[in-house]
């Protein structure tokens, strides 16, 4: 049996699931909150057993602030607020906590008062439409986990939708919320870490050592990359008689395929801190030196794979297997690093 008369080939190729965005809109400036600023700063301490409404006012007048209330708001009574030293986000923060109420800035000193359900959220919360571009989601499942982790993170009336074709997240809230998706965005849409895998096969012939080759490729984050290097064998798949111009038998013609032997990688290396979690199948494959009894064309291909899940301190080679090579008295001991790039 004859292998193909073929170059040895070497392909590296890193398989992207994610669309890359030629362009993308510059970004809308986001929607400005009002800011409440009270005439007074001081900290605010109030020991008082009341109203809801007369405890609202009496925060209010102590931060100069007018309270507004909405016309369905039902005062509660017998309301126990302690407060000491407490700025006046915290004290309308813990108010709206014991009475069950929100507040909406109307201006830089006027706050609306309203029960905290979600009808008068619809009623009269202040919504903006915004539009957030991601830069760094690899594909449809990083694009998912963000958007998953918006809605768990943001209250349940904002509104979160994912664009896949445009790999941008709309989004319908207020501005406060929407300041909250920026922020959140800015920690979770981060760049993937590039790392160089290289993975070092050793053949020993019993203790013998034969060979050492290096297997080197650049891959990101998260994403599969795929390493082959050998020959093309040609197989037969197949044949059929032609016939000629003149109807007479043209003789027989045979189809072949191309079977990749050599070794090959498929890893997928996600960075974990210091160390890099590897899912790696590594498989070596030749040519066995006997006929299959079918024809010279269709040889025996000896194979041995490893595959696993490895974990690979950063920088810091591992041994993940050995192959035994059928056949022979060789065996390859297969070892990789993961080193983090800048």
């Amino acid at each position: 049996m004859q292998l193909a008369n073929r170059p040895l080939a070497v392909l590296l190729a890193v398989v992207f699931t994610s669309s890359i965005a030629l362009s993308q809109p510059a970004p809308a400036p986001l929607p400005t909150p009002i800011k409440l600023k009270p005439i007074s700063t001081t900290p605010i301490t109030l020991h008082m057993v009341d109203e809801s409404k007369t405890i609202y006012q009496a925060i209010g007048k102590v931060a100069g602030l007018t309270v507004l209330f909405d016309q369905d708001y039902q005062s509660r009574h017998s309301v126990q607020l302690d407060l000491t030293d407490a700025t006046l986000a915290e004290s309308l923060r813990v108010v709206g906590l014991v009475t069950g109420t929100f507040y909406l800035p109307l201006t830089s000193n006027t706050i609306y008062v309203a029960a905290d359900t979600r009808a008068k959220h619809v009623d009269l919360d202040e919504l903006d439409d915004y539009t957030f571009y991601l830069k760094n989601s690899s594909g449809q499942a990083d694009a998912n986990e963000i958007v998953t982790a918006l809605r768990n993170m943001l209250p349940a009336e904002a509104k979160v939708y994912l664009v896949s074709s445009q790999d941008a997240i709309a989004m319908r809230s207020t501005p406060e919320n929407i300041a909250r998706a920026q922020k959140l965005l800015t920690d979770l849409d981060l760049p993937k870490k590039t790392y160089r895998l290289t993975y070092t096969v050793t053949d020993m012939d019993g203790s013998k050592l034969v060979s050492i080759e290096h297997f080197s490729m650049v891959t990101v984050s998260s994403m599969q990359c795929v390493f082959k290097q050998g020959s093309k064998v040609p197989i037969a798949t197949g044949s059929y008689n032609t016939v000629a111009e003149d109807k007479k038998a043209a003789g027989a013609q045979t189809q072949f395929t191309y079977l990749d032997v050599g070794m090959n990688f498929d890893s997928t290396l996600t960075g974990m801190g210091t160390t890099a979690m590897l899912r790696a199948s590594v498989e070596q494959s030749s040519v066995a030196p006997t006929q299959s009894g079918v024809g010279p064309q269709d040889p025996i291909i000896l194979n041995t794979s490893l595959h696993g899940v490895f974990l690979l301190p950063n920088g810091k080679t591992v041994k993940i297997g050995t192959l035994d090579l059928p056949g022979t008295t060789h065996h390859l001991d297969v070892e990789a690093v993961a080193e983090p790039l800048l």
